[in-house]
């Protein structure tokens, strides 16, 4: 276990201890509490944590998706276990749960993607990649611990007479009085906190049940291999977690990730922003999602407004489009969701509608679901009105796979919108190789003719020179069906399809939809990230592309979702980014909206309309 803290009883006495029990190194990746062998399968809500294959840790599972562990594992700073900046860990850090053993294989093993640290004690909220299943999360206890109390501590880290042990230990510690500040001063009662034990979970049972009451902090390691015959001392320093509960309540419900869309959702003439949001479990273990809006003004957006959140719905889920489905006037919000499979083992598929009411959404409706044999993971999802009936429908590039004959299809599926529901029909599927994976949808009225079609901006590879090739096929309506595939545009040098991300829109007003990229220069010389604005220009048979704006200084093309919408109401389509800004130090994401107003010919700088969270 890691000892960070400083306390002025134990003078320079405890800062040689802290020396002498910083976090492990490359060479010894993995340690174990001094104490007893836990049972296989018992406290399976206990985390080991390995940061960078330079420390390791343990932590305790909270939530599906979230576990508590020590700030300390992710300071760079032996002398300043926290506060640690917020977000993405520096380190690539692993986690395994549900494995009492670390040779076995059982348990879920993953990444951290974000921490969420505290302020004022060794403690972060860490979330995980996926979440655990099958593992129930500990309940945090309510009440503080007691003078005299005795606590179960668990962790990975080393024993008396192993440097470098393969599963999770326990061992008894005592209250020495009870807290009233952040922390817990413990006595050994039958173990020794050692090196890698940091974050590992103070227990105590109550009612037939375990709690958590505090996260392993500091220690003399008295005992651990190591210091057996320098330190006899095994007295430690617990954080408390019983009076944070509401915080952790709060950062595992926080808004996380979420997908934009654009659309005039209150039909003034200038188009919005929604956000759909990934907003965790609940106590009860739903998974939760939210949806915001950001309403044009013509010069920004108005501050976000929460307009539907419900406490099961996932949003891994979900794929967002938008579009005016009833043909109101108003766009609506539909989502493209994963249903599971049915009792014969069959994919289910189902479309969800939240019809603008002007001022808000209603209640999300079922719009479409299929009973079976519709692969929800091999869809593509885009909105426009294929019919010209003056309601959107939504458009699905499918993945066909690789078909007996050896050859890699694609599919487009329309869902003819009826005003309140959607009916599908396979429009095309192609004749050859089209591989699904190296084409990104996108849809507008190319030619003009009142009837959106449907564009794929296509990674053909690299050419004999060694450079990439982008094609645009576009398959135009006919108000009753499409076209075949025509290729409207192929690039004469090096364009990566991979790196880019489009939006369509009529940016010079006149009529016929262009398509927009948003591309990835990647990282440069200067250490500042590069995105490129390019436009594909609609002759209506084809496209020619020009490049509009280059960033000089930093932006990061991989946190940005590209949109486009009208968002000033002078009948030209703009550029819209939806940014991620990082997250705030108690864990509240930060999105940023750019927009960049077409003047006809060209583009405006890009200008943040609005920043901050949503939650």
């Amino acid at each position: 276990m890691s000892v960070r803290k400083s306390r002025t009883l134990r003078g320079t006495a405890l800062l040689a201890a802290v020396a002498a029990a910083g976090a492990l190194t490359a060479t010894s990746p993995a340690q174990a509490l001094v104490g007893d062998a836990v049972a296989d399968g018992a406290h399976a809500f206990t985390a080991y944590v390995n940061v960078g294959g330079e420390r390791a840790c343990t932590g305790a599972l909270v939530d599906p998706q979230w576990i508590l562990t020590a700030s300390s594992c992710f300071s760079d700073n032996p002398a300043q276990a926290f506060p640690v900046p917020a977000g993405a860990p520096a380190l690539k850090t692993s986690v395994v749960v549900g494995r009492t053993d670390l040779n076995g294989t059982g348990g879920t093993a993953t990444e951290v993607v974000e921490i969420v640290p505290r302020a004022d004690r060794d403690v972060v909220m860490a979330r995980l990649a996926q979440p655990v299943t099958g593992v129930d999360p500990v309940l945090l206890a309510s009440t503080a611990p007691a003078q005299g109390e005795t606590l179960r501590v668990l962790g990975y880290g080393r024993t008396s007479t192993m440097w470098v042990p393969d599963r999770l230990h326990s061992g008894a510690f005592t209250v020495k009085e009870t807290p009233t500040g952040a922390t817990v001063d413990v006595a050994s009662a039958g173990g020794s906190i050692c090196k890698g034990d940091s974050g590992g979970p103070a227990l105590r049972e109550k009612d037939g049940k375990v709690e958590l009451v505090a996260l392993n902090s500091q220690s003399w390691q008295g005992g651990c291999y190591g210091t057996e015959e320098t330190e006899t001392r095994t007295d430690a320093v617990e954080a408390r977690v019983d009076d944070i509960r509401t915080w952790v309540q709060q950062v595992r419900l926080l808004p996380q990730q979420a997908q934009a869309v654009s659309g005039d959702f209150n039909g003034d003439g200038k188009a919005d922003f929604a956000g759909f949001y990934d907003n965790g479990t609940s106590p009860d273990g739903k998974n939760r999602s939210s949806l915001y809006t950001w309403l044009s003004n013509g010069t920004g957006f108005q501050a976000p407004r929460k307009v539907w959140a419900s406490g099961a719905f996932t949003w891994a889920k979900s794929k967002v489009t938008a579009g005016d489905y009833n043909g109101d006037g108003r766009d609506d919000i539909s989502v493209f969701y994963d249903g599971g499979t049915s009792a014969d083992n069959k994919n289910i598929s189902t479309v969800y509608t939240w019809y603008s009411t002007g001022t808000g959404f209603a209640s999300p409706k079922i719009t479409w679901t299929t009973p079976g044999g519709f692969t929800w993971g091999a869809s593509k999802v885009v909105s426009g009105d294929f019919t010209g009936d003056g309601k959107a429908d939504i458009g699905v590039l499918y993945d066909r796979g690789r078909g007996t004959d050896g050859v890699i299809r694609t599919a487009l599926f329309t869902f003819a919108s009826t005003g309140t529901a959607f009916t599908p029909s396979l429009e095309w599927e192609s004749p050859g190789n089209f591989r699904w994976s190296a084409a990104q949808p996108t849809a507008g009225d190319y030619n003009g003719d009142g009837k959106d079609d449907v564009s794929i901006v296509y990674d053909a590879g690299l050419s004999p020179e060694n450079k990439y090739v982008t094609r645009i096929f576009t398959l135009y309506s006919t108000g009753s069906g499409f076209g075949a595939a025509q290729n409207t545009w192929t690039s004469s040098g090096a364009f990566n399809a991979s790196v880019s991300k489009v939006a369509s829109g009529d940016y010079n007003g006149d009529g016929k939809t262009d398509i927009g990229v948003f591309y990835d220069r990647g990282l440069g010389d200067d250490g500042r990230y590069g995105s490129n604005l390019y436009t594909f220009t609609s002759t209506g048979s084809g496209f020619s592309a020009a490049q509009k704006w280059a960033s000089t200084g930093n932006f990061e093309w991989a946190r940005s979702q590209f949109t486009t919408g009208d968002y000033n109401g002078d009948r030209k389509a703009d550029a819209g980014v939806f940014y991620d800004l990082g997250t705030t130090p108690d864990g509240r994401t930060i999105d940023g909206l750019y927009t960049w107003l077409s003047n006809g010919t060209g583009f405006g700088a890009p200008a943040a309309r609005w920043s901050g969270p949503v939650g």
